[in-house]
């Protein structure tokens, strides 16, 4: 079994910050992110509407290929699974599975 921490960031609205919590639900984890005990930071930007123009890798530890590699996997897991009404943009959000 592997828990997953999702934490994010955001400059206000506490309550969208609650509702990223969810993201975690939907999460696939590749194997080499879980292998690697990845964290990760992806900065996520939103159109007006709230749909996800873009995620990209902030940082990832531990700094290797396979979990650049991880990472880039999870930040496309992490767009597919983004809630809607989620509208503050950039937000920052750390899947973090250095303590699986």
């Amino acid at each position: 079994m592997t828990s997953l921490l999702v934490v994010c960031s955001v400059s206000a609205h506490a309550r969208q910050a609650v509702s990223v919590e969810r993201i975690g639900d939907c999460l696939v984890l590749p194997v080499t992110a879980v292998d690697n005990h990845v964290k990760a930071t992806f900065e996520v930007a939103l159109d007006k509407a709230g749909k996800v123009l873009s995620v990209a890798v902030a940082s990832y530890e531990p700094h290797s290929e396979a979990a650049a590699e991880a990472a880039r996997q999870l930040s496309k897991s992490v767009q597919r699974c983004w809630p809607a009404g989620v509208k503050t943009s950039p937000m920052r959000i750390t899947v973090d599975l250095s303590e699986t």
